[in-house]
C-alpha cells in the first residue's frame, strides 16, 4: 500500500510518500519546509505567520515529495492528512489540500490525530514493537503519557496541567538568547557544560494528583537571569549560561521520566515508546535508555527527523486506520482521540 502522508498542524509543512507492507513501512520520501526562520525575531511561532506560509508551501511541498518517491497522485492507495490539534489556520492548509487531492484523484482518504502521528514514528525502527506499551508524547504543544494498546489506540495517563516540556525549552532558549526554536541550542548548551547550575525545585500540587508542570520551571529560570542579567546576553559560549541549561535539562529529563517504572507497573506495559519534538533531546533519550533498561522495558524512540512534525508519521497511522467517508469532515484544532 503506497500512503502519502501531510503535515501542517503547527509551522513545519511537511509530506512524504510511504509503503506500507506486511513488515512495516517503508519511507519512500520525505519533505519537510521548517518555518524557524520565520518565527524566530519573535521567539516563537505567530499563527498567522504560519497559515499564510503553509499556503504558500503545501502545493509544492506534496509534490516534491511526489516527485522523490518517483510516483505520481494516481499511483497512491490512500491519502492520510492531518485534521488535528493544532493551529486551526495551519491545519486547513495541509487538510483541505490532501482532502482536495483526494477527491481529485478519486482516491481513498483519511483524517489522522497529530498525537497519533507521533506514536506512528516508532513503527519505522521497530514495526514489531511488543504491546501494551507506554506512549511518551513530548513536543512544544503536548506533554501527554498514553497506554498503547497496539498502533491505533490510546488511554490518556497523564498530561502536563500547564505548559509542554518543549514550551520550557523554547522560553529558555528566549530568555537566555539562544534563539529559536530552543530545544537544540539549549541541549547543545548543556552537553558542553562542565557542571550542573543549582538544580530546580520540582513542582508540588496542593490536590496530591499525579501531573506534569512546567511554568514555574519557566519562572524559576527567568528568575535566575533577572538576578544575573548578563546571562540574557552572554551567550551559548558561557560557563554559566551551560550549566544553567545543563541543570534546566537534567530537570525536564528528570520530571518526565520519574512516573514511568511505576505507571509501567501498574499498566503491565512491556515497552516504553518515546516521541515528538523532545525527544530528539540526548538527556532525555539517554535517561529513557537507562529506566527501560532497569525495568525490562523494550524502547522504541524514533529517529530524529520522525521525532519532529513530519508527514512520514502521517501517512504510517493512515495506513492503520479506517477511510473516511465522503468529504464532509473538517479540521479540527482541539479534536481529541477517538474524535
Amino acid at each position: 500500500m503506497l500512503v502519502l502522508g501531510v503535515e501542517s498542524s503547527c509551522d513545519d509543512c511537511s509530506a512524504a510518500v510511504v509503503k506500507e507492507t506486511a513488515s512495516g513501512p517503508i519511507l519512500k520520501s520525505l519533505v519537510r519546509r521548517s518555518q524557524d526562520a520565520l518565527h524566530g525575531p519573535f521567539g516563537g511561532v505567530v499563527p498567522e505567520l504560519a497559515a499564510r506560509e503553509h499556503l504558500l508551501q503545501v502545493r509544492g511541498t506534496i509534490q516534491e515529495a511526489l516527485d522523490k518517491a518517483g510516483v505520481g497522485p494516481a499511483d497512491l492507495d490512500r491519502i492520510a492528512v492531518t485534521r488535528g490539534p493544532g493551529l486551526v489556520g495551519s491545519l486547513l492548509c495541509g487538510f483541505s489540500a490532501g482532502k482536495a487531492l483526494a477527491w481529485r484523484e478519486g482516491k481513498p482518504w483519511v483524517g489522522v490525530h497529530h498525537l497519533l502521528g507521533h506514536l506512528n514514528a516508532a513503527r519505522f525502527k521497530d514495526p514489531d514493537l511488543p504491546f501494551p506499551a507506554l506512549a511518551l508524547l513530548v513536543s512544544g504543544g503536548h506533554t501527554h503519557l498514553y497506554l498503547a494498546k497496539d498502533w491505533t489506540s490510546l488511554e490518556l495517563l497523564r498530561k502536563t496541567r500547564d505548559d509542554a516540556a518543549g514550551e520550557a525549552y523554547d522560553k529558555a532558549a528566549r530568555v537566555l538568547g539562544l534563539g529559536y526554536p530552543g530545544g537544540p541550542p539549549v541541549d547543545d548548551c548543556a552537553r558542553r557544560a562542565a557542571k550542573a547550575a543549582e538544580p530546580f525545585t520540582p513542582p508540588r500540587f496542593r490536590d496530591g494528583q499525579p501531573a506534569w508542570s512546567f511554568s514555574g520551571l519557566k519562572t524559576a529560570l527567568k528568575l535566575r537571569v533577572e538576578k544575573n542579567p548578563r546571562l540574557a546576553t552572554a551567550g551559548a559560549e558561557d560557563a554559566e549560561v551551560q550549566a544553567l541549561c545543563r541543570s534546566l535539562q537534567e530537570a525536564i529529563a528528570a520530571w518526565l521520566l520519574k512516573p514511568i517504572p511505576d505507571i509501567a507497573r501498574e499498566q503491565g506495559a512491556k515497552s516504553l515508546i518515546l516521541s515528538g519534538g523532545v525527544a530528539c533531546n540526548s538527556e532525555l533519550r539517554e535517561r529513557a535508555a537507562l529506566v527501560a533498561e532497569r525495568e525490562g522495558l523494550v524502547l522504541a524512540i524514533p529517529e530524529p527527523k520522525f521525532c519532529t512534525d513530519n508527514g512520514a508519521m502521517i501517512a504510517a497511522a493512515g495506513a492503520k486506520l479506517p477511510l473516511e467517508a465522503g468529504f464532509g469532515l473538517n479540521a479540527d484544532s482541539d479534536l481529541r482521540l477517538g474524535a
